[in-house]
């Protein structure tokens, strides 16, 4: 089982990156703390972020990524926990696979809908779809993108206790995607 921070700073480090999702989702009109954002613009050459919740930092646009035009092309797009909450999956992934370039790397990760721990998760009422291995790397597939890496994980959990760990396993999935020539 994979760290998905420490996989994603593999291949956002020094790099120009894009991050969809940035402000994180907000529960009971809070901010749930979402870590990523502050890793990739740490370690990334150049970071942008895009997300539907406005932000105060200059560098995250609040715009949808299933249409939004950066008129420019990025190294690595990730999307942490965002594909469930997308509204129309095909045009986000067709957009996505528009704004990276021929040599880049799109790293999204999700919840496992056949996880046995999900049905114990409180869900957040913004989700459309739920995924599993197959119909995600199906949909990917449809939409140009060819499959590098392919991981399960604890999910963006920095601990899980034992019992966690034991009925945890394959929480959430990591897919690392390059654009099919």
């Amino acid at each position: 089982m994979i760290d998905r921070t420490e996989k994603i700073l593999e291949y956002v480090k020094n790099k120009d990156v894009l991050d969809i999702g940035s402000v994180g989702q907000i529960w009971d009109n809070h901010n749930y703390c979402y870590e990523l954002w502050n890793i990739i613009k740490k370690y990334s050459k150049i970071a942008k972020g895009i997300d539907l919740n406005k932000s105060n930092d200059k560098d995250i646009i609040q715009g949808n990524m299933e249409t939004y035009s950066f008129n420019k092309k990025f190294d690595v797009i990730v999307a942490g926990d965002v594909i469930e909450h997308v509204d129309n999956v095909g045009l986000f992934l067709d957009n996505v696979r528009k704004h990276l370039k021929d040599d880049g790397h799109f790293i999204l990760t999700t919840g496992n809908i056949k996880s046995f721990m999900i049905h114990f998760k409180k869900e957040s009422d913004d989700h459309v779809l739920g995924y599993n291995k197959q119909t995600l790397l199906h949909i990917l597939k449809k939409h140009g993108f060819k499959i590098k890496e392919f991981e399960y994980t604890y999910g963006s959990r920095k601990h899980f206790n034992f019992i966690k760990k034991l009925f945890g396993f394959k929480w959430a999935m990591l897919v690392v995607c390059e654009k099919c020539s």
